[in-house]
């Protein structure tokens, strides 16, 4: 925060708010989002502007579902709420929310779409995903998991955080500058290859910062380790005889000739163990520390010479020097979470966006020129209550969804990206293509909010087991482990070899019309392929491939319980679900494959079967005006206008039309928005 900011604030404001070692009390909570209110309306009363009305409970009950955890209510949910009388409620029914498994699930799809996350990118993407996961459900810090993601290094299995910098295995440049963007709100992509054309930013710059990082390599020290071990068990066990009278020149000669021997011997445990290490490279990091960033040979700025060997330097902020190089990578996570002036600020306007449908910066990821808010008091007081928060996640949006703004109307006008906006209200916005999966899940088979995915953390946990104990095994079993792997290999090349001539056997069995020789060679086809599928089973277990896939969700599960990215084809992709290729990458713009989706497709129809959640609580009331206050809680989470009720509750006599009418309800823009 710089010092205008300070002299503008409230003395109390400017106080140092001790950081939060555990969850705020709610009454503090309380007191602060009171504090943010005060702040905006006073700046909107300076604007000549006054705040939107609060919202009926209806309304707020339908936000504060999907902006809270993801979904909708169930009509039981709703009913419960919008029928209790006491005085609190909105307040109870937040901090309901907020400690419910819903939130974990919605927080984690925010997070995985802001760090790219692929679950099924070798085996670091399953670590990757599991830690994210617990980390945001524990309410590990945000700061923390920068920085264990910034510093981390070593194999996947030992380290999962790895995944960041694995995430862009080969690309380092391009990971410097998304490292920026998502953690401290700068675009600096284009100095990678020149001068900024629209910024500050220095090639010269951006090379000095990716110096921070120019001793990753993609190599397994782990594997390095094991192959060392192994080379000398081997020379222990047939000690080679130096020749007599083996000095000076010759006992160079000999020492020389060993140490080729040894490096030759390397090579050739790589290759006979190549199963067994054969993905390690992609997994792990190492550091090297005589492994410095040079400048490109096109380089033509004045201030370097190209191929010149470049040492490491912040952009702004604390400036970092002489650091040594196994400590660089360290240094560098130091400063982005705390030796800078962006790094909470970014991040309370990330959530601030999350929150209310548009950043006090906006956009929230380009804070390159002075950044421009409507309410600057607001975001350097934000500042100061990340801090109080100790950047946990939960408590800081805890925060926020008290204040009176999220209960105020939305802004009904569309709201142009990239402008400064005062805030009256929310902003209106359509679904989140995961929001849309799973409030579609709500209306098919209720609350799932509880239903985990336990086969990915089940796969990663025993993936972990098999690794930790393939890096503390004996030569000794490293090379019974080789050889039960060659076999299996073998096993599976003969296989598909007689798997290939049955086949062919079949089919001339099936032209020649002879029935009992089919059934023979079918019953053959069959025992083989299972036969071969225990080997192919074992054979993965012991190789450790894959070990992401075949984690799929089951049908009546949230989002954040599936791999990450969606298939192409799938709802959520449809709806503009993230491909995970660059950060907050999802939409939000219509299209006619979304109109069809809603009226043909498959997570449709089956909300719509009569043997989902809601048709089976209508095909057990018998009073129409009752089936049609159940139908309006369940898709609008609020009862039919008196209006509604004269205008719909014809329909409401016959099942036909009252599915006919779920149809219209389940396309309206007032089930797809919120409002």
């Amino acid at each position: 925060m710089n010092l205008s900011h300070l002299l503008s604030l409230p003395l109390a404001l400017c106080l140092a708010l001790p950081a939060a070692a555990k969850p705020l009390p709610l009454k503090e909570t309380l007191k602060i989002a009171a504090e943010i209110d005060k702040l905006i309306e006073a700046d909107l009363a300076a604007k000549e502007l006054s705040p939107h009305l609060l919202i009926p409970d209806d309304i707020f009950l339908r936000r504060s579902y999907l902006g809270i955890v993801g979904r909708i209510p169930t009509p039981q949910e709703a009913i419960s709420f919008l029928d209790s009388d006491t005085a609190d409620k909105r307040t109870q029914l937040i901090e309901t929310l907020v400690a419910s498994p819903g939130y974990d699930s919605a927080s984690f799809n925010y997070f995985a779409d802001l760090l790219r996350l692929q679950t099924n990118k070798e085996q670091y993407g399953l670590g990757w995903h599991v830690w994210l996961r617990e980390s945001l459900a524990e309410d590990k810090p945000w700061d923390d998991m920068v920085h264990e993601m910034l510093a981390a290094d070593g194999h996947t299995a030992k380290n999962p955080a790895v995944g960041y910098y694995l995430r862009d295995r080969g690309m380092l440049l391009d990971n410097v500058s998304n490292t920026m963007q998502v953690f401290l709100g700068h675009q600096i992509g284009c100095a990678q290859c020149h001068d900024h054309p629209f910024d500050r930013w220095s090639q010269m710059e951006y090379y000095e910062l990716a110096s921070f990082s120019s001793g990753i390599t993609y190599q397994s020290q782990e594997a390095r380790n094991t192959v060392k071990m192994l080379v000398e068990d081997h020379r222990k066990k047939n000690p080679p005889a130096p020749p007599k009278g083996a000095k000076g020149k010759k006992g160079k000669k000999h020492t020389a000739s060993r140490r080729n021997a040894d490096k030759g011997l390397s090579r050739k445990i790589y290759q006979d163990f190549r199963i067994v290490f054969k993905d390690f490279n992609k997994n792990e990091i190492s550091e090297l520390s005589n492994k410095p960033i040079k400048l490109p040979e096109d380089y033509q700025y004045e201030d370097g010479d190209p191929g010149e060997e470049i040492p490491p330097a912040t952009l702004f902020g604390e400036k970092l020097s002489n650091v040594a190089p196994e400590d660089r990578r360290e240094a560098f996570a130091s400063w982005v979470t705390s030796g800078n002036p962006y790094f909470a600020k970014v991040f309370a306007n990330r959530l601030w966006d999350r929150t209310f449908g548009h950043g006090l910066v906006d956009p929230v990821d380009n804070w390159s020129k002075e950044a421009e808010t409507a309410h600057p008091k607001v975001l350097a007081y934000l500042e100061q209550v990340m801090a109080r928060v100790d950047y946990r996640t939960r408590d800081f949006e805890r925060i926020l969804y008290h204040t009176s703004l999220f209960q105020r109307a939305a802004s009904l006008e569309e709201i142009t990206p990239g402008t400064v906006l005062a805030f009256q209200g929310p902003e209106l916005r359509r679904m989140r293509a995961e929001e849309m999966h799973d409030s579609l899940l709500v209306l098919t088979y209720g609350n799932v909010d509880d239903k985990i995915n336990e086969n990915l953390a089940d796969k990663w946990t025993a993936y972990r087991k098999s690794i930790l104990e393939l890096l503390s095994a004996t030569p000794a079993e490293l090379i019974s482990l080789d050889k039960k792997l060659d076999a299996a290999e073998a096993n599976k090349r003969a296989y598909q070899k007689e798997s290939a001539n049955l086949n062919l056997e079949l089919r001339k069995a099936n032209e020649a019309k002879n029935r009992k020789e089919a059934n023979r060679i079918r019953q053959t086809l069959a025992k083989k392929r299972r036969e071969y599928t225990q080997e192919r089973n074992a054979l993965a277990a012991m190789s450790m491939r894959n070990i992401g896939r075949g984690a799929r969700a089951q049908r009546n599960m949230r989002a954040s319980e599936y791999p990450t990215p969606f298939r192409g084809d799938h709802l959520v992709r449809q709806f503009g679900g993230s491909d995970r290729i660059i950060p907050e990458a999802a939409a939000d713009h219509a299209s006619i494959p979304q109109a069809l989706t809603l009226l043909n497709g498959n997570i449709a129809t089956t909300t719509e079967n009569r043997n989902s959640k809601i048709f089976e609580a209508l095909a057990e009331i018998s009073n129409a005006e009752t089936r049609l206050d159940y139908l309006f809680l369940a898709f609008y989470s609020a009862y039919p206008t008196a209006e509604e009720r004269e205008t719909f509750g014809a329909l409401a006599n016959d099942k036909d039309e009252l599915f006919t009418l779920s149809r219209a309800m389940l396309t309206s823009k007032r089930f797809l928005f919120v409002q």
